[in-house]
């Protein structure tokens, strides 16, 4: 079995992250508010989230956004190649 590169998951992770934020965002500012509303609680399983939604977001927050989550997405990717080599590992002997 082939092992993953670190890098290489990661990054692809974390940049596809970035993306799918900035089509998020995208869809944010041109979404009216009450479907915003109603899709998001869809997601959040039973969170009203119509008392703290905004469509005023800040360059500063959109920045912050998009090095956490891409952060995040990259450590995830850190973690699922080690778990993926050493599962592998682990498993092809």
């Amino acid at each position: 079995m082939e092992k993953l590169d670190y890098n290489v998951v990661a990054l692809s992770l974390g940049f596809t992250t970035t993306v799918l934020y900035v089509i998020c965002l995208a869809l944010v500012a041109i979404t009216p508010i009450p479907v915003m509303v109603s899709f998001v609680n869809a997601l959040q399983h039973s969170i009203d989230v119509s008392g703290i939604v905004t469509k005023s977001i800040s360059a500063t927050r959109i920045i912050f956004g998009i090095v956490g989550w891409f952060i995040i997405a990259a450590t995830t990717g850190y973690i699922f190649t080690f778990l993926y080599n050493w599962l592998g590992q682990k498993f092809s002997s």
